[in-house]
């Protein structure tokens, strides 16, 4: 029996689709099943993508220094275009910003008459958008300001983000959807405590200067009692490691600081699995998936008022500091006094917190309707006689293989 096609088929946008690429990448899997539940497709547009990935059969991948993939590009897009004229409903989903190939996968929705939402996933918060500055200023006038002007809708994760949004785009249409989450099932399993008998507090993300974790060790040898250890898990992105592991040792911290290197996929459950608490001592962060994976675990949480987790000091189950010394650290010191059942309620209430607001089932519903939504504006666009002129082939060949150099 042949199973009846999509309601809506999503094409997203993403440069990198690599395990350790993180960010997107790591949510695509579970944000496709969960799209599929609702009847929603999804494909992926990407310069790369780990064959054995769940979604690798549903990736078409720019690739310019092989024309024949471009020539497929190409096909696929001219695929697209009779489907949408055959009545098919198509929503371009581009995830980040800066890269060109974000900016000519949009380009493409336009030519097709195809609805478009931009994620930014935090790259218009002000550390970020700081950061590396004179190329970014640049591409925000050559053509990433028209690109969200352009878009039906903005999704943003947090409200400090659709604040950062709206100061950059104050005529766009915002929707805010969290990530989501999957649960793990009640009593999972728990850490074996190690011969040392000390407790653990984890970093589990990204070595990158963003993540502030200079002052993260700063924080963790001045504050911690010396029955915990700090086990600093992730790709360093930055070359970080060896400086790092120089301040632990000139803090007289060495013996009590790990930096473990990367883990990907399901090896993360394990890691948190075996933490008493989690911590993200970073500038800034669009949402911080790994704060909801924790608390999803029943673990405390610290973290900075550089992300959205207001909620952990309001709903009881972590800390919420300025990203310095001093609110690190009176976090951490907080957190030494606990006892154990002490964290086993905070743990027990972030992990309603998530059941209650961030669960994948819902966050799927949310974000269906956000496509729905997309392709009902850009069809009443159409309508009204505000579609883009439709590209000639050639060009919209040169327009693919430009967007993967």
């Amino acid at each position: 029996m042949t199973s009846p096609p999509p309601e809506i088929t999503v094409l997203h946008v993403v440069p990198d689709l690599r395990r350790s690429a993180g960010g997107i990448a790591a949510n695509a899997p579970a944000l496709a099943e969960a799209l599929a539940a609702q009847g929603i497709a999804s494909r992926f547009l990407t310069r790369a993508f780990d064959p054995d990935a769940e979604i690798a059969a549903r990736c078409l991948r720019v690739a310019p220094t092989q024309g024949p993939n471009v020539a497929q590009l190409a096909r696929a897009m001219a695929g697209m275009r009779a489907q949408v004229k055959a009545g098919a409903r198509i929503v371009l989903h581009s995830h980040g910003l800066w890269d060109p190939l974000n900016h000519a996968g949009l380009r493409l929705a336009a030519d097709l008459g195809l609805g478009r939402i931009v994620s930014p996933h935090g790259m218009l918060l002000p550390w970020a958008r700081a950061h590396k500055r004179r190329k970014k200023d640049l591409a925000w006038h050559l053509y990433q300001r028209r690109d969200l002007a352009r878009a039906e809708l903005l999704h943003v994760t947090s409200q400090a983000e659709a604040e950062a949004v709206a100061h950059h785009c104050p005529v766009a249409r915002i929707a805010q959807v969290p990530l989501g989450i999957a649960l793990p099932p009640e009593g999972a399993p728990t850490r074996t405590r190690s011969p040392n008998g000390r407790k653990r507090l984890l970093f589990l993300g990204r070595l990158h200067r963003v993540k502030n974790l200079d002052t993260l060790i700063r924080a963790f040898a001045a504050c911690a009692p010396r029955d915990w250890e700090l086990r600093i898990v992730g790709p360093d992105e930055d070359g970080l490691t060896p400086a790092l592991s120089a301040r632990a040792a000139e803090r007289d911290a060495a013996e009590r600081i790990t930096l473990a290197g990367p883990v990907w996929g399901a090896a993360k459950q394990p890691e948190i699995a075996a933490a008493d608490a989690l911590i993200l001592p970073s500038h800034t962060e669009n949402f911080g998936t790994v704060v909801a994976e924790a608390l999803a675990a029943a673990r405390p949480v610290i973290a900075t008022t550089g992300s959205p987790w207001a909620e952990l000091r309001e709903a009881g189950c972590g800390w919420w500091v300025t990203p310095d010394l001093a609110g690190l650290g009176g976090a951490i010191a907080a957190l030494g006094a606990t006892t154990a059942p002490e964290r086993a309620a905070m743990g027990a209430r972030g992990r309603a917190l998530v059941a209650r607001d961030y669960l994948w089932p819902q966050v799927g519903a949310q974000m269906a309707a956000l496509y729905r939504q997309a392709a009902a504006l850009r069809a009443e666009a159409v309508r009204s006689g505000h579609g883009a002129t439709a590209l000639d082939p050639e060009r919209l060949a040169s327009l693919i293989e430009r967007a993967g150099k």
